[in-house]
Order: C-alpha cells, then structure tokens, then sequence
C-alpha cells in the first residue's frame, strides 16, 4: 500500500556548511558528482576559483569553521541541489519542497522556477555584494525559548530575532562588535548556544544597506511556474512566480521555520527528507512535532559521513514512493 504522506524536500541555508560535505557521494555517486563539476566550472569561469578545491582540498576538516562566504555559499547551494537530483536519478521524485534562507534558492531551482546557472551565479555574486555595502556581523544559534530575546534588555537591544525554528531553538542576528557581549549574556542564563559560521547578521535590519544594490542585481530575477509546489519559511507558505518582493524577503525578513512546519502539520504532515548537509531541519523539525503526527523524518547527509548508507536507507523506506520512469537528471 502506498504511503499517502506527501515527500518534502528539504533545503537549509547558510550555518550548515563545513568542509568536505557528502565527500562519500561525491566519490561514488556519478549524479551528485556530475552536478557539483558542473557547478564548480560555472563558479571557476565567473569568479575565477574552484569550488570542489575549497570544499575537499588537501587539509580540509568538517571541523574547521566554513566561514568564507564567497565559497561557502555556492558550496551549499551546489550540494543540495546535486543532493536532490542525485535522488531524482534514483527514481524519488518531491510531492512538495521547502526552503530556509539560502535553501530557498535551491528549493525554486530544483523545482524548475530558476534554471540551475541562473540561481548558481545569482548565488555566487551575493557575497561582494554584501562585503560592499554591509558592516560585518553574525549569527548566534540559542536552544532556548524564543521569549529569551525580548526578556533580556541587552539581546532585545543588540540583536534581532532571525528566526523562530522551535520553541526551544532560535536565531539570533547582530554587527559582529556586539557577539562577543551577547554570547556572555546567552551565558548567564545558561543556555547553549552556538555562533554560526556566517560573516553578515542575515534576516536583520543589520544588512539594510544591501537592499539597493540587491534589487539592482536580482530584484528583477524572472521566476516560471514550479513543477512541485514550493514552500518559503519566509512567508510560512507556497510562492510562486508572482510573489512579490520575494529575491530580498528571503535574506532580510525573519525565517519562520516552526510555523511553516505546523502549517504543513495542520495540512496533515509529510515525510520530510531532509538534504541540508548536517541533517538541520529534521534536528529542529523533531522538536515541533508531536507524538501523534504521522509525519517522518529522514535527513540523508550528517558531518559523520556514512552517507552512501542514509541514501541507500532513504531509497528503500521510499521504494514505494518511486516514479516509474526517473527522467533524466543531467539537464
């Protein structure tokens, strides 16, 4: 009998890079590698450096701070979205999609709305552009109540709320002179937390000085009708081409990542697989969900490696979810 849950892909953004990401599918999955070369020569030819050098060089440790942000970007895009076609190949094919910030971007790409060197050079130009025009800052992950923020003068003061994930996991934006302070305030109360590796204070007030160079660049990006439906944590729910404002929504306005998740719940779930690289979404997704959901978690890619498994594991809890006839997936 065929799961009537609907499969969602999943797509984070930027805090959830590190180096050597699905090194394992790169080395034996010849779809996941055909997209990253692909991906790397569109990078190579317009901003003259390799992305695969920087993301699997000699050197390279998963725990090593990704932090810069003209490889990191790109990195991230390129992953999930060879992550996902790697799982189109295999015969998966979306109900739906979703994206978080940067996994927006790939949630549109994947789905048809934007060609893939449309969105990959769009993405690839955005870090100059914020080192042009934006004070540098950061981003602190806090598993704590989202309340923390505005009952804490110096927080509320000094950072703003970047996104809601949870109700025990949120973000934090601030300039980068005021982490230092704000992370010994997280401290007093004795919560965890963790500054993420991340140069601008994304979903802020802190990159307003972005936004005329950004429309300038991509306000005006063209986008079709999607193939799957596509869900935006920025509006908590499905765009489309004719969404307005939506190139600088997605990195200034607050992600609301739980809501979206309980809207999606309320629609009766779904079987979220996640493909950020270190399994982000369903870590915060599992905290939202209740005992009595029906919905399953399968994130496929970890920092721990043993990814040629997950993606074997997720094909087989799937199988029956499997189209037909998988298309081609090298264009």
């Amino acid at each position: 009998m065929s799961d009537p849950l609907p499969v969602l892909f999943c797509f984070a953004g930027q805090g959830s890079q590190y180096y050597g990401m699905a090194a394992d599918l790169m080395a034996e999955e010849d779809v996941f590698r055909h997209w990253m070369q692909s991906g790397d020569a569109v990078v190579a030819q317009r901003h003259g450096f390799s992305i695969l050098a920087e993301l699997y060089g000699e050197g390279r440790r998963p725990a090593t701070p990704f932090d810069r942000m003209e490889a990191s970007h790109p990195a991230l895009f390129l992953v999930q979205y060879a992550l996902a076609k790697t799982l189109q190949h295999h015969g998966l094919r979306p109900d739906m999609l979703l994206g978080a910030s940067l996994g927006e971007i790939v949630a549109q790409s994947v789905a048809g709305m934007m060609s893939f060197e449309t969105s990959l050079c769009a993405v690839a130009d955005q870090p100059a552009l914020f080192r042009r025009t934006c004070p540098a800052g950061g981003m602190v992950a806090v598993l704590g109540s989202p309340d923390l923020h505005a009952r804490r003068p110096l927080l509320a003061a000094r950072s703003e709320m970047a996104g809601v994930n949870a109700d025990g996991h949120f973000v934090l934006s601030a300039l980068a002179g005021d982490l230092p302070a704000i992370e010994a305030d997280l401290a007093a109360c004795d919560v965890a937390f963790q500054r993420l590796p991340v140069p601008f204070a994304f979903h802020s007030r802190f990159i307003d000085a972005a936004e005329e160079a950004w429309r300038g660049a991509f306000g005006q990006q063209r986008r079709e009708a999607a193939f799957w439906p596509v869900w935006s944590s920025c509006t908590g729910g499905v765009i489309g081409p004719a969404t307005p404002d939506l190139s600088w929504r997605i990195v200034r306005q607050r992600m609301h990542v739980q809501q979206t998740l309980l809207t999606l719940e309320q629609q009766g779930g779904a079987i979220y697989v996640d493909l950020s690289p270190s399994g982000t979404l369903a870590a915060v997704f599992r905290q939202s969900l209740g005992d009595k959901s029906p919905s399953r978690l399968l994130p496929v890619v970890s920092p721990f490696g043993d990814n040629i498994r997950r993606l074997r594991k997720t094909i087989a809890a799937l199988g029956n979810r499997m189209a037909c006839c998988p298309g081609p997936t090298f264009v």
